[in-house]
């Protein structure tokens, strides 16, 4: 045997493959090995080129060792995967240089990068899986790792939540945010009817493979992507812990159905390990819900105990003072009067009626506020006179002002002459604020009570010059049987009066808050909405009803409003003379906080806007309007030094002009504006879930008037339906309902697919500790207290959500 035949044995007896190319890269050599590991018999390799054999090689790193090694002489090493529609296959490869061109050796090492690539896999998805805080996050992050294993994009890799109570399968993953689709595709109803895929395999149990493509949650969508991407299969398999199903697995593949054994094997174990994964999450997830409304439970059983022995130890002793003044004079009067002179008798006889008198307004204060918290108070809501409720305050307020020689003004604008409002509550209202500053205020001192328009609203403030209010104190004001006490007196009473306050301003579709500094006197200041009386009102709902009706658009036949934000007064003079000629009305604006107020008040047809300003710049007071829900739409004309077209169309102007104007080009722009904006804009949509009848009746005043559209739920289960219905923008939640709670709510939204990025404000009269807040990171965007918000801490949580969204 001579050398030539013994190297061809060893080469025919080696476990690797072998095979050897001419300078022209033509096989001349091809071993058993490389047919067994290939599939390739040496008759329809040899004499080919190795390009024309895998041309996926061409291209790729491994064609480039070829050349290099037959081009340069040098030895070359690379691990590569070969992959098509039939197999994946990894191999060790070694290009040797010879003088007849390059010898190559290969080696099949498939079965280690499998392994290995399991080992990696298994060990990410259960990293995301045991990291994840919500279920959501989990199911996102392991789609996401699964797609890099299938080197598929992510949206090609569907996760479902198996929902047993509703059979609906909810789409956890991915994310779906820059893809509209039906709620039905979201949500699909576990039935014979429904003919996805993932349906089918959640009814069977079973691992699903088809080339049905459209029969996929997302591909359906993506149909020429996935030609695009050469994806042939779809691979569905449940997700089974212990016989229960937790949810549907579904993966796009490129293979060919016949061909994905493998990647099947490797799904099977992924899938198991998300479904275990998904089934504790869950379970946590609902623990931590029970314990938090566990925790409020037992808060608000404590709460409930110290308010009921706040109240019996505060209410028996103002109840036992007149009592035992009544009891006491009495029984004199009954034992002895024939022996006591007049005067005495008279004295006596005043002050058990003085005691009776407080007797009976400590029981109305009760029965009041039980009547409001009950949701049984009602308003009859007519017009009255300014002068009547003067001249009620006078009189009633005439003894004690004289007592302390308290001078009373009324400050009272002209335009203000009636008030739509419930004649007795309304009175309760001001008869409790002057009584109040009268009571805190040093001898021979003033009280000034204010009538004011503020906007669509009536202001009123009472203001003393006395004793004030110690910071510590204001956050108790509003809140029942509390009271702050300072250095000069402690004020009698069960505190019930400042809280009835504040409900009848509610019910009357008002807000109310306190300003105060200690030892230099308070201000309580609350604002009603504006009603026009033009028919007999009866309760509070028909009061917001109309406040929502009021016209706040100008009369027909008014000339265009222009609003000339401008701080240079020349060319604020200027631009106002050409309007003004063209028949415009302008109203001016010196800087870009007072342009932000008056766009918001006076609703201007058109804006016209410097960028270079004190306060606020331009750019941001056309950024602030763009995204104010009242001016968005208004049509606004930058006139500046600077030239900055691009970026200010882009943030939504209708057009620039660069100083100086010319007159004939402004007067021609602004005329080409159409003047009335369309009705049917989108507003913002907010829903309100809340049993809370008067609160969210507030809430709603506060957003409509600021342009937003708000739709209302009274308990949790249909607060839950609506948010799925109607896809609100932002959603407001209170934490105590009667069917299930707030945390319930919240945790049921953040597993919907289409509302677990909506924001959600808690507004809710329960305090909340630093551990219930940890607890519900995540599923809320921010706290708010319901005994303390301000229409302006409202707005301005929604405007800080509508920013980072």
């Amino acid at each position: 045997m001579n050398s030539s035949q013994k190297y061809e044995e060893i080469l025919e007896g080696i476990s690797g493959g072998f095979f050897a190319l001419d300078t022209s890269y033509h096989f001349t050599y091809w071993n058993r090995a490389a047919e067994e590991g290939t599939g390739l018999k040496r008759e329809h390799v040899l004499g080919k080129n190795v390009f024309e054999i895998f041309p996926n090689a061409r291209d790729a790193e491994l064609g480039e060792k070829y050349r290099t090694a037959m081009e340069n002489k040098i030895f070359q090493s690379i691990e590569t995967c070969y992959r098509d529609e039939r197999f994946e296959a990894w191999y060790d490869i070694r290009i040797y240089p010879t003088d007849s061109g390059i010898s190559v050796f290969f080696q099949d090492i498939t079965e280690q990068k499998r392994q290995q690539r399991q080992k990696e896999m298994l060990m990410e998805v259960s990293h995301v899986i045991n990291i994840a805080q919500h279920l959501d996050e989990l199911c996102l992050n392991a789609g996401e790792r699964i797609a890099q294993f299938m080197e598929i994009p992510s949206k090609f890799v569907c996760i479902y939540r198996y929902n047993f109570r509703s059979s609906l399968l909810h789409l956890m993953a991915p994310s779906l945010l820059d893809v509209r689709v039906d709620p039905e595709v979201e949500h699909q109803i576990v039935d014979e009817k429904t003919n996805t895929i993932a349906v089918q395999t959640a009814l069977s149990r079973k691992v699903i493979v088809s080339d049905e493509l459209n029969r996929s949650t997302i591909a359906a969508h993506f149909l020429s992507e996935t030609e695009a991407l050469k994806l042939r299969t779809l691979i569905s398999l449940p997700l089974m812990v212990q016989h229960e199903l937790q949810g549907v697995l579904e993966v796009l593949s490129p293979k060919v159905d016949k061909y994905v054994d493998e990647d099947l094997k490797m799904l099977s174990i992924i899938a198991n390990e998300l479904a275990i994964g998904m089934s504790r999450k869950r379970l946590m997830d609902e623990v931590t819900i029970k314990n938090i409304e566990l925790e409020n439970e037992k808060k608000k059983t404590e709460d409930a105990n110290d308010t009921l022995k706040r109240f019996l130890a505060t209410f028996s002793h103002e109840l036992r003072a007149p009592l035992n003044a009544i009891v006491g004079f009495s029984e004199i009067l009954t034992n002895g009067m024939k022996d006591l002179p007049q005067e005495k008798v008279s004295e006596f006889m005043r002050n058990i009626n003085e005691s009776g008198k407080h007797l009976q307004d400590l029981i109305n204060d009760i029965l009041d506020l039980s009547k409001i918290e009950a949701g049984k108070m009602e308003l009859h809501i007519e017009s009255y006179p300014v002068s009547y409720f003067i001249e009620s305050i006078q009189r009633v307020m005439h003894a004690a002002t004289q007592h302390k020689n308290i001078n009373l003004k009324f400050d009272i604008t002209p335009d203000i002459d009636q008030l739509v409002v419930d004649q007795t509550r309304f009175k309760q209202i001001l008869v409790n604020l002057v009584s109040n500053a009268i009571k805190y205020s040093h001898p021979n001192g003033t009280v000034t009570v204010s009538i004011r328009r503020f906007i669509n609203e009536i202001e009123f403030e009472v203001i003393d010059e006395g004793v004030g209010i110690k910071p510590e104190d204001l956050p108790k004001l509003f809140h029942a049987f509390q009271q702050g006490k300072n250095s000069k007196r402690a004020s009698e009473g069960t505190g019930l009066g400042l809280v009835i306050t504040k409900r009848l301003v509610e019910l009357h579709g008002g807000q109310i808050w306190v300003e105060s500094e200690w030892g230099k006197g308070t201000m309580f200041r609350f604002r009603i909405p504006m009603v026009v009386a033009g028919e007999v009102i009866e309760s509070a709902d028909q009061l917001l009803r109309i406040v929502g009706e009021q016209p706040l658009t100008m009369s027909d036949g008014e000339k265009p409003l222009v609003l000339i934000i401008e701080d240079n007064a020349q060319a604020c003079q200027l631009i106002q003379m050409y309007l003004q000629e063209a028949g415009y009305r302008t109203e001016v604006a010196k800087d870009g906080s007072e342009g932000l107020e008056k766009a918001k008040r006076l609703k201007p047809h058109i804006i016209t806007l410097d960028m270079i300003m004190p306060i606020k710049d331009g750019w941001q007071v056309l950024k602030e309007l763009k995204r104010h829900p009242i001016c968005r739409n208004i049509p606004i004309v930058i006139i500046s030094i600077t030239d900055e077209k691009k970026l200010g169309f882009s943030m939504g102007a209708v057009d620039y002009f660069v100083k100086p104007v010319n007159r004939e080009e402004l007067i021609r722009t602004i005329r080409k504006i159409p003047l009335r904006i369309s009705k049917h804009h989108q507003h913002p949509k907010v829903l309100i879930i809340d049993d809370d009848k008067t609160a969210s009746e507030l809430i709603q005043v506060i957003l409509e008037a600021e342009g937003y559209e708000v739709i209302k739920s009274m308990n949790g289960r249909e607060g839950v339906r609506l948010a799925a219905t109607e896809s609100p923008d932002l959603i407001i939640l209170d934490l105590i309902m009667p069917d299930i709670s707030g945390f319930n709510v919240a945790y049921q939204l953040k597993q919907q697919q289409n509302t677990r990025n909506t924001p959600i404000i808690i507004l809710t009269s329960m305090e909340i500790d630093e551990d219930t807040k940890d607890q519900m990171q995540g599923f809320i965007s921010t706290i708010i207290s319901k005994s303390k918000f301000t229409k302006k801490d409202l707005l301005r949580e929604i405007s800080t959500i509508e920013k980072m969204r």
